[in-house]
């Protein structure tokens, strides 16, 4: 149950959310909030949080539903979305696929609204102290009729019953059609078996962004 339940949290650590290859149990409610603490040039603009919020449903033993919201861009580019995401195959092995659709929105800092739409594919495999992932998706831009993709890679690796250690791999395409890859290391602590703290560090290894240290909250009741 704590692979499970670290390996859906990684949607914290970066910008599109989605519940990755396991499903929400039925009737469980997870939320997940993140914000930096500091990024790498705040000489002319300050520290910019790029908040993110996610929150799941278990709606059915294979169904999973939700939404996701997060601001990028030092804070201009506001995006939510909801979400289903389900199982595919066999849900008992150690091999575990799953696929999500998504329907959302996004604004800019002239408050231009964009339609978009987004699918995935997402595999993950529990390890004897840990868990490994692979989340690809592609969203739909109506404004200017393109697919941006993106692929996380993921490792995770429980050290004692309260810390964590994970590895997180991200790379995709911006809505500027600039492409980039980051690597994200992180350390988690779980307060009690539904709250756990998680702070990441994340380096732009391509693509014009800023390092940043950021802090990630998630609780499931």
């Amino acid at each position: 149950m704590r692979v499970l339940l670290l390996a859906l949290t990684i949607i914290a650590m970066g910008g599109t959310a989605h519940g990755g290859a396991w499903a929400r149990e039925k009737g469980q409610v997870f939320i997940a909030s993140a914000a930096n603490l500091w990024v790498s040039d705040m000489t002319d603009t300050g520290l910019y949080y790029d908040p993110t919020l996610y929150v799941e449903y278990g709606l059915t033993d294979r169904i999973t539903i939700g939404a996701d919201y997060y601001s990028t861009a030092r804070d201009t580019l506001h995006t939510g979305l909801i979400f289903a995401q389900f199982p595919l195959g066999d849900t008992t092995g150690s091999d575990r696929f799953a696929a999500h659709i998504a329907l959302g929105a996004r604004t800019d800092f002239v408050l231009e609204l964009d339609y978009l739409q987004r699918g995935g594919l997402s595999w993950g495999r529990g390890l004897e102290k840990g868990w490994l992932a692979l989340d690809l998706s592609a969203t739909y831009s109506r404004n200017d009729e393109v697919y941006r993709p993106k692929a996380d890679f993921t490792w995770g690796h429980n050290l004692t019953d309260n810390w964590t250690a994970m590895f997180q791999l991200q790379s995709g395409e911006t809505m500027e059609d600039e492409r980039f890859v980051k690597i994200s290391p992180a350390i988690i602590y779980g307060v009690n078996d539904n709250l756990r703290i998680s702070v990441a560090a994340i380096k732009p290894v391509k693509g014009d962004a800023q390092s940043s240290i950021r802090l990630s909250l998630w609780q499931s009741f």
